[in-house]
């Protein structure tokens, strides 16, 4: 019998998943903390972007080329880059979304003992895909276009189709990442088990990421500056861009349509392609979702280890640190959040402190590099240390198991903090040797910058594994891996931004207003600022962490469920 799509089916399992989102809004599973801390840095970020953006529409669209500016001409270019850069990333979500859907989803195996057709669960994923990415089209295509009208009117069709490009994008990058989702997932699966090459792979890819990011904020500095970027776009730089756009296919369609130009051209080469993807992406998700339900049936493959002899004894202690770092290092989420975050947190630093430096050099004409320093230490390291706040909640009900050997609680909890404290070490030590090699610190003050970032990081680690401790809850995965961020983490993220902004914004502050004041002699307050506040931070965070903590581990028995 041929199967048949069930639209009532179809209803019900979008329901299911709508009720299994919104679960996590429930008493005992809702992070408010993390939920309010992550639509406020949206709304920063959104905010941010906006300001900028129509900052850079206005010095863009009065560029003048041959002696003459064309703002429709510049807006065509324009909209044309920033709807390829749309597309790029929502091709990126829509991987991400179509591996999670079917490559991840564990209710693939549950469908496949309930009488649910193939159609139908073929029909919930693909609306459930789609809506995903529509969330993403209309925030990205409704803060852009507002933001262009916003500089220069715009006539009716342009709102009308910003609208409409809003419904239609997404059927695009759901093809595109159909196509490509099935290479990322076979290189994924070969990655998954070579954990070295896939550290370094990511590392890599990590830090080039940054390396654009701080690219974007050279942009920005420009901006804040003067009109430097303007004189950046002379002729020979405006033909390129020129010759680059007419090749940007189906951006150059989105723009000509809502510019009203070559309507006809547009029109139908966007709705021709339209018509191809949801063939494509129709076709190509019904082939991955089938062959995910066939793998699931046969069962995965599971990689085997070579079996290595142990021929020595290790310190309980040592042994310990052992485990959490292969227990780190084999689960590739953990490797890049935390590892691939170290390696390149001195990049981060050094990328800041250039665009950083010269903007307060250039606006207040003063040097503080040292402050700065201090600031963006604080910072990024309190930004790379969060993988300490999943200190027992990422071992799940291992823990228990090392809780019955017959260990020293305080062995158990001093490896994970030593582990945790040779990270941060590594890294500072590199951030702060690369700040003195490139002339931002002086060789003097290189090794307060490093202490006063151990210090902090000490701190932060101490009172994070204690809190986790104290709210652990174990992942009901079979890796046991830590998908959702919890309170522990949302907490640490804003506690540590903002002790480094207490620490390195109040040092910097004082020293602005020295300088504005004329008034010199009062440089050692940097030194006793930081010394005094970081010292008493982590003693405070070490009594935390030791305070009943026997008591605490022998009575211990939660790991709420994720």
């Amino acid at each position: 019998m041929k199967d048949r799509i069930n639209f009532k089916q179809v209803g019900t399992l979008l329901r299911k998943q709508v009720q299994e989102h919104g679960s996590q809004y429930r008493k005992g599973n809702f992070d408010a903390f993390g939920f309010l801390i992550r639509w406020f840095l949206i709304a920063v970020f959104l905010a941010v972007f906006v300001i900028f953006f129509g900052r850079f529409t206005d010095i863009y669209l009065s560029v003048r080329t041959g002696g003459t500016a064309s703002e429709q001409v510049r807006l065509y270019e324009l909209l044309t880059m920033v709807y390829t850069l749309i597309l790029i990333f929502m091709v990126v979500g829509g991987v991400s979304q179509i591996n999670r859907q079917l490559f991840d989803a564990d209710d693939m195996k549950l469908f496949m003992g309930m009488p649910v057709g193939a159609q139908t669960i073929f029909i919930a994923k693909l609306v459930s895909i789609y809506f995903g990415q529509l969330v993403i089209s209309a925030a990205c295509v409704l803060v852009v276009n507002v933001t262009v009208a916003f500089h220069i009117p715009q006539a009716t069709l342009f709102y009308v189709m910003t609208g409409v490009f809003c419904f239609v994008l997404p059927l695009i990058s759901i093809a595109i990442a159909a196509l490509v989702a099935m290479p990322y997932h076979a290189v994924k699966q070969f990655l998954k088990n070579r954990f070295v090459v896939y550290f370094i792979l990511i590392t890599l890819l990590t830090a080039a990421l940054f390396y654009v990011y701080s690219v974007v904020l050279g942009a920005v500095r420009d901006m804040l500056l003067g009109d430097s970027l303007r004189f950046f776009f002379n002729e020979q730089v405006m033909t390129s861009i020129q010759n680059f756009v007419r090749f940007l296919y189906p951006a150059a369609w989105f723009a000509d349509v809502l510019l009203g130009r070559n309507l006809i051209v547009a029109g139908i080469g966007i709705w021709v392609l339209v018509i191809a993807c949801l063939l494509i992406a129709g076709l190509i998700i019904h082939r991955l979702m089938m062959w995910v339900m066939q793998s699931r049936i046969a069962g995965d493959v599971n990689f085997i280890h070579k079996h290595k002899e142990i021929n020595f004894r290790r310190h309980p202690f040592l042994a310990l640190m052992k485990k959490d770092f292969l227990l780190i290092f084999r689960t590739p989420g953990y490797t890049f959040s935390y590892f691939s975050v170290a390696v390149i947190m001195p990049l981060m630093v050094y990328f800041c402190m250039t665009i950083g430096s010269s903007i307060v050099e250039k606006l207040i004409g003063m040097n503080c590099d040292l402050e700065i320093a201090i600031f963006l230490t604080l910072l990024f390291g309190a930004l790379t240390n969060v993988f300490c706040s999943t200190n027992i909640s990422r071992e799940g009900e291992m823990f228990y198991s090392v809780k019955a050997y017959p260990l020293d609680y305080k062995a158990v909890f001093f490896s994970k903090i030593m582990l945790c404290m040779i990270v941060t070490a590594i890294s500072q030590l590199i951030s702060a040797i690369l700040l003195v090699s490139t002339g931002y610190v002086q060789i003097w003050e290189a090794p307060f910058v490093l202490l006063g970032g151990l210090l902090c990081g000490f701190a932060q680690i101490c009172f994070a594994t204690r809190y986790d401790f104290n709210h652990a809850k174990f992942s009901t995965e079979e890796d046991g891996e830590i998908k959702e961020s919890g309170n522990t983490v949302s907490a640490i993220i804003v506690i540590g931004m903002v002790t480094s902004f207490l620490i390195g914004g109040s040092v910097l502050l004082l020293r602005l207003l020295f300088a504005l004041r004329l008034v010199s002699g009062y440089e050692f307050l940097t030194y006793v600022i930081v010394g005094v506040v970081s010292l008493a931070a982590s003693g405070a965070a070490y009594y935390y962490l030791i305070r009943k903590l026997d008591k605490r581990y022998q009575e211990f028995s939660g790991g709420g469920q994720l």
